[in-house]
This record gives structure tokens, C-alpha cells and sequence, in this order.
């Protein structure tokens, strides 16, 4: 079964802030969480998002189990079950867990799932002027990435090499 996954090449993000546009209009979002932005430290651009990590430190920390790892490796938050508490929230490595004050749960990344059960790209990647967002299955995502960069980088943390 093909797993996904998805990285960022921080160093070609220009930091037009796009992809967080196009996240808020795909997921409906407010004023409230963002599931993928671009830190501004001048002169770079850090995009912080979710790595759908193998080992999630967020579901880990979850007291009712309400973070999970679909079939796809994506790693979804049930919010029937999720009770606000924000563990996850400071367990997660990467900033990318947020909370939505509205309605009082986790919120996260889900790499777009209704989007790629209907063939399509994650909204951030398919808007993305640089192409810095690569995302697909795993195993074919870190082929790509070698050609495309000529080496795989490693992301620190509990998720896996890309």
C-alpha cells in the first residue's frame, strides 16, 4: 500500500505566503489556525507544516487517542474525540500542531485527503510558485527528490528520510 508524504525545499520558498492562501481556501479556515505558514526570518523564508511523522510525537501525546495514522501514513485528528487539551499541541517538534479557539479542538495538516482521494494535488503544493512543496508517495517522493536535488536531505526529527 503507497504511504505519502510531503516536503519542503525551505531554501526555494519565496515567501509569497500562497500556499497558506490556498490551505485557508481549501479547508475553509478563518482568522484562526494556519496549517502550513512561512516564518519570515530576513533573509529567509521557514514554511512550518506538518511531516505526517511515522512515530507522531502528537499522537503520543494525545490522552484519548484522538490523533491517528490513516492507511495512506497521512496522521489525522478524529475532532469528535478530541477534547482541547493541546497536548498535542506542544508535542509536536515542528510547530505545525495549532488549536482553533473556534472550535475548541486540534487542527492540522491532513495533506489535503479529500483532494488526493479524487486525484488531485494538496492545494500548497499545486499553488506553490517555486515548486518548493513535493509531496506523493514515499517511496517515488524520495526517487524524485534525489534527481530533482541531486542528494536526499534528512528532516530532523521522528519522521522518516526525505
Amino acid at each position: 500500500m503507497e504511504k505519502l508524504s510531503m516536503t519542503i525545499f525551505k531554501e526555494d520558498c519565496c515567501g509569497c505566503h500562497s500556499c497558506e492562501v490556498a490551505c485557508k481556501q481549501e479547508h475553509h479556515l478563518g482568522t484562526g489556525p494556519r496549517l502550513i505558514r512561512v516564518n519570515e526570518k530576513s533573509p529567509f523564508f521557514i514554511p512550518v507544516y506538518c511531516h505526517h511523522c511515522v512515530k507522531p510525537p502528537c499522537r503520543e501525546a494525545c490522552p484519548v487517542e484522538a490523533i491517528f495514522r490513516n492507511e495512506k501514513g497521512v496522521v489525522l485528528i478524529n475532532e469528535e474525540i478530541c477534547i482541547g487539551c493541546r497536548e498535542c499541541v506542544t508535542a509536536c517538534p515542528f510547530g505545525a500542531m495549532q488549536f482553533d479557539d473556534i472550535k475548541e479542538t486540534a487542527a492540522k495538516c491532513d495533506l489535503c485527503l479529500e483532494r488526493i482521494q479524487e486525484g488531485q494535488a494538496p492545494a500548497c503544493s499545486l499553488i506553490c510558485p517555486t515548486g518548493c512543496i513535493v509531496w506523493g508517495d514515499t517511496s517515488e517522493l524520495l526517487s524524485r527528490v534525489a534527481n530533482f536535488r541531486g542528494q536526499i536531505r534528512v528532516i530532523e526529527g521522528p519522521r522518516s528520510k526525505v
